[in-house]
Protein backbone atom coordinates (compact mmCIF):
# COMPACT_ATOMS: atom_id res chain seq x y z
CA UNK A 1 0.00 0.00 0.00
CA UNK A 2 1.27 3.43 -0.96
CA UNK A 3 2.04 5.62 2.02
CA UNK A 4 0.01 8.79 2.55
CA UNK A 5 1.64 12.20 2.37
CA UNK A 6 2.15 14.48 5.35
CA UNK A 7 1.43 18.16 4.65
CA UNK A 8 2.45 20.61 7.35
CA UNK A 9 1.29 24.22 7.67
CA UNK A 10 3.42 26.67 9.61
CA UNK A 11 3.16 30.38 10.26
CA UNK A 12 2.49 33.03 12.87
CA UNK A 13 -0.95 33.18 14.44
CA UNK A 14 -3.05 35.28 12.11
CA UNK A 15 -1.28 34.09 8.96
CA UNK A 16 -4.37 32.38 7.53
CA UNK A 17 -3.43 28.75 8.21
CA UNK A 18 -6.92 27.62 9.24
CA UNK A 19 -8.52 28.93 6.05
CA UNK A 20 -5.96 27.25 3.80
CA UNK A 21 -6.06 23.99 5.76
CA UNK A 22 -9.82 23.79 5.29
CA UNK A 23 -9.53 24.54 1.57
CA UNK A 24 -6.85 21.88 1.13
CA UNK A 25 -8.96 19.33 3.01
CA UNK A 26 -11.86 20.06 0.66
CA UNK A 27 -9.55 19.67 -2.35
CA UNK A 28 -8.28 16.26 -1.21
CA UNK A 29 -11.86 15.09 -0.72
CA UNK A 30 -12.91 16.34 -4.17
CA UNK A 31 -9.98 14.35 -5.57
CA UNK A 32 -11.37 11.28 -3.76
CA UNK A 33 -8.31 11.17 -1.51
CA UNK A 34 -8.79 10.25 2.12
CA UNK A 35 -7.40 12.97 4.37
CA UNK A 36 -6.98 13.29 8.11
CA UNK A 37 -6.59 16.66 9.84
CA UNK A 38 -4.54 17.04 12.99
CA UNK A 39 -2.72 19.73 14.91
CA UNK A 40 0.37 20.25 17.00
CA UNK A 41 0.42 20.60 19.86
CA UNK A 42 -2.61 18.49 20.73
CA UNK A 43 -5.14 19.39 23.41
CA UNK A 44 -3.11 17.28 25.86
CA UNK A 45 -0.50 20.06 25.78
CA UNK A 46 -2.77 23.03 25.07
CA UNK A 47 -5.01 22.37 28.07
CA UNK A 48 -2.26 21.47 30.55
CA UNK A 49 -2.47 23.87 33.51
CA UNK A 50 1.30 24.45 33.51
CA UNK A 51 1.25 25.34 29.81
CA UNK A 52 -1.77 27.62 30.20
CA UNK A 53 -0.09 29.47 33.07
CA UNK A 54 2.68 30.46 30.69
CA UNK A 55 0.64 31.05 27.54
CA UNK A 56 -2.03 33.09 29.31
CA UNK A 57 -0.11 34.76 32.15
CA UNK A 58 3.59 34.42 31.34
CA UNK A 59 4.14 32.38 34.53
CA UNK A 60 6.67 29.58 34.19
CA UNK A 61 9.16 28.35 36.83
CA UNK A 62 11.23 26.48 34.23
CA UNK A 63 10.84 26.87 30.45
CA UNK A 64 12.66 23.60 29.76
CA UNK A 65 9.83 21.73 31.50
CA UNK A 66 7.36 23.25 29.03
CA UNK A 67 9.58 22.17 26.14
CA UNK A 68 9.57 18.64 27.57
CA UNK A 69 5.77 18.65 27.70
CA UNK A 70 5.62 19.79 24.07
CA UNK A 71 8.09 17.09 23.01
CA UNK A 72 6.21 14.38 24.91
CA UNK A 73 2.99 15.46 23.22
CA UNK A 74 4.57 15.43 19.75
CA UNK A 75 6.50 12.17 20.00
CA UNK A 76 3.46 10.34 21.40
CA UNK A 77 1.21 11.70 18.64
CA UNK A 78 3.84 10.75 16.08
CA UNK A 79 3.77 7.08 17.09
CA UNK A 80 0.10 6.75 18.04
CA UNK A 81 -1.52 8.80 15.27
CA UNK A 82 0.66 10.10 12.47
CA UNK A 83 2.75 7.07 11.53
CA UNK A 84 -0.13 4.54 11.69
CA UNK A 85 -2.44 6.73 9.61
CA UNK A 86 0.19 7.42 6.94
CA UNK A 87 0.97 3.69 6.72
CA UNK A 88 -2.68 3.08 5.73
CA UNK A 89 -2.29 5.33 2.69
CA UNK A 90 -4.21 8.18 4.29
CA UNK A 91 -2.97 11.73 3.77
CA UNK A 92 -2.49 14.02 6.77
CA UNK A 93 -2.70 17.80 7.06
CA UNK A 94 -1.10 19.10 10.26
CA UNK A 95 -1.68 22.56 11.66
CA UNK A 96 1.86 23.23 12.96
CA UNK A 97 4.68 20.74 13.44
CA UNK A 98 8.21 20.55 14.85
CA UNK A 99 9.24 23.84 13.24
CA UNK A 100 6.85 25.75 15.49
CA UNK A 101 8.56 24.31 18.57
CA UNK A 102 11.95 25.22 17.16
CA UNK A 103 10.87 28.79 16.38
CA UNK A 104 8.92 29.49 19.56
CA UNK A 105 11.22 27.82 22.06
CA UNK A 106 14.27 29.53 20.57
CA UNK A 107 12.45 32.80 21.24
CA UNK A 108 11.92 31.54 24.81
CA UNK A 109 15.63 30.82 25.29
CA UNK A 110 16.15 27.18 24.31
CA UNK A 111 18.53 26.37 21.44
CA UNK A 112 17.42 24.62 18.24
CA UNK A 113 19.73 21.67 18.88
CA UNK A 114 18.12 20.88 22.22
CA UNK A 115 14.57 21.03 20.84
CA UNK A 116 15.62 18.81 17.91
CA UNK A 117 17.13 16.30 20.34
CA UNK A 118 13.93 16.14 22.38
CA UNK A 119 11.90 15.56 19.21
CA UNK A 120 14.09 12.98 17.49
CA UNK A 121 12.70 10.29 15.17
CA UNK A 122 9.51 12.10 14.26
CA UNK A 123 8.02 11.64 10.79
CA UNK A 124 9.54 13.89 8.14
CA UNK A 125 6.87 15.93 6.31
CA UNK A 126 6.46 15.54 2.55
CA UNK A 127 5.29 19.13 2.15
CA UNK A 128 5.96 22.10 4.45
CA UNK A 129 3.98 25.28 3.77
CA UNK A 130 4.86 28.53 5.53
CA UNK A 131 2.33 31.34 5.27
CA UNK A 132 4.44 34.43 5.72
CA UNK A 133 2.84 37.49 7.26
CA UNK A 134 4.39 40.66 8.61
CA UNK A 135 4.49 40.42 12.43
CA UNK A 136 2.60 43.69 12.88
CA UNK A 137 -0.17 42.51 10.58
CA UNK A 138 -0.33 39.14 12.35
CA UNK A 139 -0.71 40.87 15.71
CA UNK A 140 -3.49 43.07 14.35
CA UNK A 141 -5.38 40.01 13.08
CA UNK A 142 -4.95 38.15 16.38
CA UNK A 143 -6.26 41.11 18.38
CA UNK A 144 -9.31 41.36 16.11
CA UNK A 145 -9.89 37.60 16.39
CA UNK A 146 -9.28 37.13 20.13
CA UNK A 147 -9.99 40.54 21.64
CA UNK A 148 -8.82 40.69 25.25
CA UNK A 149 -8.06 36.94 25.29
CA UNK A 150 -4.74 37.17 23.48
CA UNK A 151 -1.85 35.08 24.79
CA UNK A 152 0.94 36.53 26.92
CA UNK A 153 3.39 36.38 23.99
CA UNK A 154 0.96 38.21 21.73
CA UNK A 155 0.83 41.43 23.73
CA UNK A 156 3.44 43.07 21.51
CA UNK A 157 5.03 42.32 18.16
CA UNK A 158 8.60 41.73 19.45
CA UNK A 159 7.96 38.02 19.96
CA UNK A 160 6.27 37.79 16.57
CA UNK A 161 9.31 39.37 14.91
CA UNK A 162 11.70 36.99 16.63
CA UNK A 163 9.58 33.90 15.96
CA UNK A 164 9.21 34.78 12.27
CA UNK A 165 12.99 35.16 11.95
CA UNK A 166 13.46 31.83 13.71
CA UNK A 167 11.04 30.11 11.35
CA UNK A 168 12.98 31.38 8.35
CA UNK A 169 16.17 29.93 9.88
CA UNK A 170 14.84 26.44 10.67
CA UNK A 171 12.34 25.63 7.92
CA UNK A 172 13.54 22.98 5.42
CA UNK A 173 15.11 24.33 2.24
CA UNK A 174 12.24 22.99 0.13
CA UNK A 175 9.55 24.74 2.19
CA UNK A 176 6.86 26.46 0.14
CA UNK A 177 6.91 30.02 1.48
CA UNK A 178 3.87 32.08 0.48
CA UNK A 179 3.18 35.75 1.07
CA UNK A 180 -0.10 35.59 2.98
CA UNK A 181 -1.11 39.06 1.80
CA UNK A 182 -2.09 37.38 -1.48
CA UNK A 183 -5.76 36.53 -1.96
CA UNK A 184 -7.17 33.37 -0.37
CA UNK A 185 -7.84 31.92 -3.82
CA UNK A 186 -4.35 32.68 -5.10
CA UNK A 187 -2.69 31.09 -2.07
CA UNK A 188 -4.85 27.98 -2.42
CA UNK A 189 -3.93 27.67 -6.10
CA UNK A 190 -0.21 27.94 -5.31
CA UNK A 191 -0.55 25.18 -2.71
CA UNK A 192 -2.46 22.84 -5.00
CA UNK A 193 0.01 23.34 -7.84
CA UNK A 194 2.89 22.59 -5.47
CA UNK A 195 1.31 19.37 -4.20
CA UNK A 196 0.41 18.18 -7.69
CA UNK A 197 3.94 18.85 -8.94
CA UNK A 198 5.37 17.04 -5.93
CA UNK A 199 3.21 13.99 -6.63
CA UNK A 200 4.41 13.86 -10.25
CA UNK A 201 8.09 13.68 -9.29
Amino acid sequence: MKKGILVVFEGLDGSGKTTQINLLKDWFEKENKIVHNTKQPTDFYRKDKRVRNYLDKGIVPNMYSIALLAAADRTYQNEAEIKPILSKGINIISDRYLYSSLAFFKARGIEYEEISRLNKNIEKPDVVIFLDVKPKKALERVKIRDGENIKFEEKNDNTFIQVRNNFLEVLPKDTLIIDSSKSIEEIHKIIINHIENMKEK
